[in-house]
């Protein structure tokens, strides 16, 4: 209870969140997934909150210059999502487009969505990788990244039986090493490295618990817009699939902000393929 009533503005921030996609699941005729969903996350936080209790991490996360360092992630960001949009415009035309204006535009989504600019920067400043998020202690942390990703698996079975992709979305990966290299690393790895880098200087300088980690996910979520809008689906629709995956990309955060490593919430993301926050 006092749990609750210390993080009470967060709290009722997701919920609100929570209960627009499962009106949203309950529209589209899919009451038993929309209740799946909200249940989890909220099972998922508390699981998450007990187990790492009994194994709180040993040091903070340390940061040079936060107010700094969360501007130029937050600007590397929405620079890695124009040009994410860039490129899935010019995919979509299917004109052929000459390589002096495709180079700048997979440089930008290379160094700014990836993302390794920020990368760079920070290791230029004397972090080490573990400062960074990277780190592997205690191997009790990895073990809970897939208890997180089996939980998903298990309210998937459960709740949308029939959206779990993990064959389809293996074979289309290539196998293992294709889930690895653009799975784990495209976009487990590059995703919670931003989202721990973001939510980590945010925390520091406006010191909103929780507020953290709903920015760093908004962002995030936003920035698949390119992707989802210019496979052909409209752009309400699309909006509303950008605030649907907030509450597990949340659910990965918590688990960063626990932990204080990016490894656990790198394998529950990479490893997801189980489709349940997909409508």
């Amino acid at each position: 209870m006092t749990e609750i009533k210390k993080h009470i503005n967060i709290l009722l921030a997701m919920t609100l969140i929570n209960i627009f996609v499962l009106l949203n699941f309950i529209s589209e005729g899919k009451l038993k997934h929309g209740i799946g969903y909200f249940v989890f996350f909220y099972v998922a936080v508390i699981a998450i909150h007990f187990l790492t209790n009994r194994f709180p991490p040993k040091k903070n996360v340390e940061v040079k210059e936060p107010k700094k360092e969360l501007l130029l992630v937050v600007l590397f960001s929405l620079l890695g999502g124009l040009f994410l949009t860039l490129n899935f415009y010019l995919n979509s035309t299917n004109e052929q487009i000459g390589f002096l204006i495709r180079l700048p535009i997979l440089l930008g989504v290379l160094v700014f969505a990836f993302p390794v600019g920020i990368a760079i920067y920070l290791l230029s400043k004397k972090y080490k990788i573990a400062q960074l998020g990277l780190k592997f202690k205690p191997i009790l942390y990895l073990l809970l990244g897939v208890f997180v990703w089996g939980l998903t698996g298990l309210f998937a079975y459960v709740f949308n039986k029939s959206g779990i992709i993990l064959v389809e979305g293996y074979e289309e990966l290539g196998g293992l090493t294709g889930l690895f290299l653009q799975g784990v690393i495209g976009a487990g790895l590059v995703e919670e490295f931003s989202r721990f880098i973001m939510q980590s200087r945010f925390e520091k300088v406006f010191k909103l618990f929780g507020f953290n980690i709903l920015f760093a996910t908004a962002i995030w979520a936003f920035i698949h817009f390119p992707v989802t809008y210019f496979k052909g689906t409209d752009f309400s629709d699309t909006l509303v699939y950008c605030i649907q995956i907030i509450p597990i990309g949340f659910i990965w955060g918590y688990l960063t902000h626990r932990t204080k490593s990016i490894v656990p919430s790198t394998i529950a993301h990479g490893l997801n393929l189980w489709g349940f926050q997909n409508g």
